[in-house]
């Protein structure tokens, strides 16, 4: 696990680091639009939006995998929704929007999802929360961690979030601000993907009646890709 010293680094990415990977490595989808060399723009500040930024390549879960990023989730809060979610699945396909945070109905999948808007018939708190749910249900009595209620995210301000994957202790780590939010121990390939350890990996959000525009700006990937790729199927949305 990263010691403290490390995160305190991290925590700079977000203001003075330039980024280590490109967005041109991502599909976009939906509302996605790139907005400069490390940032997309996954939602406009509308009703109804719905955005995807997918890795173009399949990675493996056998070996780890790191991924640093800022969220931007807006700067509408009581008037604010829905959040972004990480989505891990064998075929690069967005399940359902809005609440569903996009990957809602995707079976297998693993989604990480942060969380703006409260739908009370999902069992949300009603802070700004984390949650990690598999297989597409969405309600928190399914989460298998958190939901995690964290301070107010709609801020317009860049929120460093660090994933790390470690498949030899089978632990999955979601560092948010500098705070451990969630932390998994499993054998995914194994519970999850039957055996499958290939999986696309993208990030979406959404609005709804209420509105924010939401960002994701790319500091450092690190992840082995699959040695063999699948078909892509881009085109098959819910």
């Amino acid at each position: 696990m990263r010691t403290l010293l490390t995160l305190l680094l991290l925590s700079l990415f977000c203001t003075s680091a330039s980024a280590q990977s490109s967005v041109e490595e991502f599909r976009l989808g939906g509302t996605a639009r790139i907005l400069n060399d490390e940032c997309i723009r996954l939602t406009p500040d509308m009703p109804f939006a719905s955005g995807s930024a997918w890795y173009e390549k399949a990675i493996d879960l056998n070996q780890p995998f790191e991924i640093t990023v800022c969220l931007v989730l807006g700067k509408n809060d009581e008037m604010g929704a829905d959040g972004i979610g990480f989505i891990f699945h064998p075929i690069m396909r967005t399940g359902y929007r809005g609440e569903g945070m996009g990957f809602a109905g995707l079976v297998p999948s693993l989604g990480i999802e942060f969380d703006t808007y409260q739908n009370y018939y999902l069992g949300d708190p009603p802070e700004d929360h984390v949650a990690i749910n598999i297989n597409g249900q969405i309600h928190h009595a399914a989460s298998i961690t958190g939901p995690t209620p964290v301070k107010n995210l709609e801020d317009g301000n860049k929120h460093l979030l660090w994933i790390n994957w470690d498949p030899i202790e089978k632990q999955l780590l979601v560092v948010l601000d500098g705070v451990e939010r969630a932390n998994l121990k499993a054998n995914i390939v194994a519970e999850l993907f039957g055996g499958n350890s290939t999986v696309f990996w993208g990030v979406t959000a959404a609005t709804g009646r209420k509105t924010n525009f939401q960002d994701i700006c790319i500091k450092k990937l690190s992840f082995a890709e699959a040695e063999v790729q699948p078909a892509v199927d881009f085109g098959g949305r819910k």
